[in-house]
C-alpha cells in the first residue's frame, strides 16, 4: 500500500511541478504581453496585474507543498543534529505535528474564507477573491497527503535533493 501511495504522492508532485512551470510561463507572458500593450500599442491592459497575482499566489502555495514533500524548506538544524538521535526523533516529530496542525488550521479557514468570498467579485476582471483564496486548502491538502506519505515511509523523512523521483 505504501509504494500504491508513494507513486500516487510522486505523480502529484510531477503535475504539481508541471503546472508551476506552466504558471511561471504564464507570468512572464502576460508581463511581456502588459508592457507590449502599453507602451507600443498605448492601450493598456487592465487584467493583466490581477491576472499574474493570482498566478503568483498559486505558484508559491503548490510551490510550499512541493518543498514540503521534498523536506527542502529553509531550516536550521546545527543544534538539533548535535543532540543524541533518540532526542532527534522527538524534535522532528514535535515539529512535524506542529506543522501538521499548522497545515490543518490552514486549510480549514482557507476553505472557510474561499466559500465565504465565492459570490464576491473584484477588480477588472469578474473573478470571484476565491480563486486567490483557493491556494491555501489546495495546498494544504497535498501536504496532509505528503505528512501521511511521511508516516508510511520513513526513507521519505529526508530531504530530496534531486528533482527525479524513483
Amino acid at each position: 500500500m505504501s509504494s500504491a501511495f508513494t507513486r500516487f504522492c510522486d505523480l502529484l508532485t510531477r503535475v504539481a511541478c508541471l503546472v508551476l512551470g506552466l504558471l511561471i510561463t504564464a507570468i512572464v507572458v502576460i508581463a511581456m504581453a502588459a508592457v507590449w500593450w502599453r507602451y507600443f500599442v498605448n492601450d493598456p491592459m487592465a487584467w493583466s496585474e490581477q491576472v499574474s497575482r493570482i498566478l503568483f499566489v498559486w505558484m508559491t502555495f503548490l510551490g510550499a507543498a512541493v518543498l514540503y514533500r521534498q523536506r527542502l524548506h529553509i531550516a536550521i538544524d546545527m543544534i538539533v543534529l548535535a543532540l543524541p538521535v533518540p532526542i532527534q526523533r522527538v524534535l522532528y516529530w514535535t515539529a512535524e505535528i506542529g506543522v501538521l496542525i499548522f497545515i490543518v488550521v490552514f486549510f480549514i479557514f482557507g476553505l472557510k474564507l474561499s466559500l465565504d468570498t465565492w459570490d464576491n467579485t473584484f477588480g477588472a476582471l469578474d473573478i470571484t477573491p476565491a480563486s486567490f483564496y483557493l491556494a491555501a486548502p489546495g495546498s494544504s491538502a497535498l501536504m496532509i497527503l505528503f505528512f501521511i506519505e511521511k508516516m508510511l515511509d520513513p526513507a521519505l523523512r529526508q530531504p530530496r535533493l534531486s528533482a527525479q523521483f524513483d
